[in-house]
């Protein structure tokens, strides 16, 4: 059978249970579940957030075997960002890149220039999102196009980078940004030489969720826009004549849920090291005497402490891991916070990144189009996701886990 090309698109934050609930608001969204392979419930490796999510999307492992943890990690006794070079297990990328397909990266995190034919970075990585330039390797920051393949297709890179830093630039900055590398994605997969492999994100959902909130107005909106460049993407290929040689797979790097209260770390344990994104806390320890301080500290605002064999075993004697109790999320402290304050007010309305296994994180996937079957299923692992993209390039079976549609 011939290997179908595959189109992958990672849409930021959106829960099982979201699409569950708002499927009639996105059509396009759901006439790929309706005429493809729908997962209603698709884990999310712990802790939930997005790098660790993207990470396994990618490879198809768990976390401590392709070692992204968090959306820090523990680098030289300090917790930052992580690289492509980071990832410790092979990537869909470098094993499609081995068996000679051509592999488009356009916007999509943690995926190694040297493993692609075309790589442009995510905006995000680039100005408004938690990365700022100087956490990243200027590899990672630069487009890659030999063949000058996206020649004429406007990627807006440079003014986004050079966007004002507040809040209403950054969260339309998402729009744009998401807009223009859909476009230059399906430009690709339009052309003449359309690639074997096409990895990319949207990112306005996670945004928006966290501004205004779980099911906010907004946060609707920001799904339907996502829809529409879904519906972009199927219309544009049908009108190349490309529809056809391509899967559509859909996913998300976890889900999403309400919070009201922001836990302050700096002031509960202000001599502690320290990374969190969400409900989870990563705190660096050296000792016993370390732990049992820094658990009874947490334990005063329902901190519960959690087992981290999530953790690379590396890193697993000098980080402990917490969670925060139900509506609750750990923050850095806003600066004009009086200092006997432990508590406050969320600014996040929505997060991730809960308790091992919480609904909430569960996130969406869908395959659908060349050689994808017609069904469901009510559950899967995140490891999975990568071993389906394997199958329908017809890469070796050496993956972790197997294909959604082997274990159907």
């Amino acid at each position: 059978m011939q290997r179908a090309k595959v189109f992958m698109v990672m849409i930021d934050g959106v829960s099982a249970d979201y699409f569950a609930n708002h499927r009639n608001r996105y059509p396009n969204l759901s006439a790929l579940a309706e005429n493809g392979f729908l997962v209603k419930r698709m884990r999310s490796p712990f802790p939930a957030t997005s790098m660790p999510g993207r990470a396994s999307i990618l490879t198809g492992d768990s976390t401590v075997r392709h070692g992204i943890y968090g959306n820090r990690i523990l680098v030289n006794g300090e917790f930052v960002p992580p690289q492509a070079e980071d990832v410790k297990t092979r990537t869909i990328a470098l094993r499609a890149h081995e068996a000679g397909l051509d592999v488009a990266c356009i916007g999509h995190a943690l995926v190694d220039p040297e493993h692609t034919s075309v790589y442009v970075p995510p905006c995000w990585l680039r100005s408004c999102g938690f990365m700022k330039q100087g956490d990243q390797g200027a590899r990672l920051l630069n487009v890659k196009d030999p063949q000058s393949r996206l020649a004429g297709v406007p990627l807006g890179l440079e003014a986004t980078a050079a966007s004002k830093p507040d809040d209403v630039s950054r969260i339309t900055n998402f729009l744009w940004g998401d807009q223009s590398m859909i476009a230059a994605a399906t430009a690709l997969a339009c052309s003449s030489d359309a690639p074997d492999l096409i990895l990319t994100e949207v990112n306005l959902t996670d945004t928006y969720q966290h501004e205004f909130g779980y099911e906010s107005r907004e946060a609707h909106f920001s799904v339907a826009f996502a829809d529409l460049l879904v519906g972009q993407i199927t219309s544009q290929l049908a009108r190349a004549g490309r529809l056809s040689e391509y899967a559509i797979a859909i996913t998300s790097d976890h889900g999403h849920g309400p919070v009201h209260t922001a836990i302050y770390p700096d002031r509960v344990i202000p001599d502690a090291a320290w990374a969190t994104e969400g409900a989870v806390l990563h705190v660096q320890v050296s000792s016993k005497a370390d732990v049992q301080s820094v658990t009874a500290r947490l334990s005063e605002f329902g901190v519960e402490p959690c087992d981290s064999i999530h953790v690379s075993e590396d890193d697993r004697t000098n980080i402990c891991t917490f969670t925060a109790p139900p509506g609750h999320d750990f923050e850095a402290v806003p600066s004009s916070t009086p200092s006997d304050q432990f508590l406050g007010k969320s600014k996040h309305l929505s997060t991730h990144g809960f308790w091992a296994g919480a609904p909430f994180d569960d996130r969406i996937c869908i395959f659908s189009g060349k050689h994808v079957p017609q069904g469901s299923c009510e559950i899967a692992d995140e490891t999975q996701f990568a071993s389906t993209i394997g199958e329908l390039l017809k890469l070796p079976k050496d993956f972790s886990a197997a294909s959604l549609f082997e274990a159907q």
